[in-house]
C-alpha cells in the first residue's frame, strides 16, 4: 500500500506531508541532500532537548567531541536524513553506479532510517529487505545475534548503524552479519556506532544501570557501552572482517560540505575475509 514508504508509521507519513508543505521556506542552493537530492538553503540543527538531555545528566564527554555527528546541521527540513545517514548515502551513491543494473543485488538494513529505506526501495534492481526486532512494520522480524532466517553467504550488502551499542552480545551480532555477507568479492556492510575522539578504549561497566547512569557515560538511556575508536575496530576484525575507515579525505572535502556533514566523519566498511 505505501510502497516505497513501507516502514513508515502513520506518524512519520504525517511528518512527510508536513515537510512536503514546507518545501518553498526551505530549499536553496546551498546544500544538498544526498538521500532526496533537494537542494537546500540549510540543514536543521538537532533538537534543543538533545543538549538539555545530557547536561541534566551530567555527560562526562563534549557533545563536539563525538565522531560522525553534526548537531548544527543534523537533519534534512525535506526528508529528515541525519548527518550519518547522508554520509551513507554518499557511499552508497558510489556502489551503486558501479552495478550491474541487470542483476538483482540483496540489501538488508537493520533498524532501517525512514528515507534512506524509502530511496532504496525506489531502486528497481536492488531487492531491499529491512529488519528489526520490534518495529511492526519492518519486512522482517529478527534477533540480530541470531538470524536463522536468513541463509549463510545471501546478502550482497547490509547497513547495521547505531545498532550494537544496545545489543548486549555484539560479537555475536558481529559473527551473525559476517556469516550473512556473501564471501570476499563484492559483500560488504556499514557498521557504525557513537564514537567520541579521545576515547580509545571501549567502557562498559555492569554498575552503570540506570537510565540516568548511562546517559551520563554512553549519551543515551539505552546504550549498554561507550565503544572506543580502537577496540571498536579490534572487534570487527575479530568476528572475521576486514574494515575501511573513510574520511573526507576519501569522499573529498567538497561533498562533505555540500551534505552538511561534518569534517571528522568516518564511515566504517567491513567485508568478508
Amino acid at each position: 500500500m505505501f510502497g516505497k514508504f513501507k516502514d513508515y508509521s502513520p506518524k512519520d507519513m504525517k511528518k512527510l506531508f508536513f515537510r512536503k508543505l514546507k518545501k518553498p521556506f526551505y530549499t536553496g542552493s546551498s546544500f544538498q541532500c544526498p538521500v532526496c537530492n533537494t537542494n537546500l538553503k540549510k540543514f536543521n540543527p538537532i533538537w534543543k532537548s538533545f543538549s538539555r538531555t545530557l547536561n541534566d545528566a551530567g555527560f562526562i564527554y563534549k557533545t563536539d567531541d563525538f565522531e560522525t555527528f553534526n548537531q548544527y546541521q543534523y537533519s534534512c527540513p525535506s526528508c529528515d536524513a541525519s548527518d550519518r545517514e547522508r554520509l551513507y548515502a554518499l557511499y552508497i551513491q558510489k556502489w551503486l553506479s558501479g552495478l550491474d543494473k541487470n542483476k538483482v543485488t540483496t540489501f538488508i538494513d537493520f533498524a532501517p532510517a525512514m528515507a534512506i529505506s524509502a530511496w532504496l526501495r525506489s531502486i528497481p534492481h536492488i531487492n531491499y529487505t529491512s529488519a528489526d526486532l520490534y518495529r511492526p512494520n519492518v519486512d522482517i522480524k529478527v534477533d540480530i545475534t541470531n538470524m536463522p532466517e536468513l541463509k549463510s553467504g545471501s546478502i550482497d550488502a547490509f547497513l547495521c548503524s547505531h545498532i550494537l551499542e544496545h545489543v548486549v552480545d555484539d560479537m555475536a551480532a558481529l559473527k551473525e552479519l559476517k556469516r550473512i555477507l556473501k564471501p570476499s568479492g563484492g559483500g560488504w556492510g556499514i557498521v557504525m556506532v557513537p564514537l567520541i575522539k579521545g576515547v580509545s578504549k571501549t567502557q562498559e561497566d555492569p554498575a552503570f544501570n540506570t537510565e540516568q547512569l548511562r546517559i551520563k557515560y554512553y549519551s543515551q538511556g539505552d546504550h549498554l557501552r561507550q565503544y572506543g575508536t580502537e577496540d571498536f575496530l579490534i572487534r570487527i576484525k575479530e568476528a572475521g572482517f576486514t574494515v575501511d575507515s573513510l574520511d573526507i579525505n576519501w569522499f573529498g572535502e567538497a561533498a562533505f560540505k555540500k551534505a552538511g556533514i561534518s569534517p571528522n566523519s568516518k564511515l566504517y566498511i567491513v567485508k568478508n575475509i
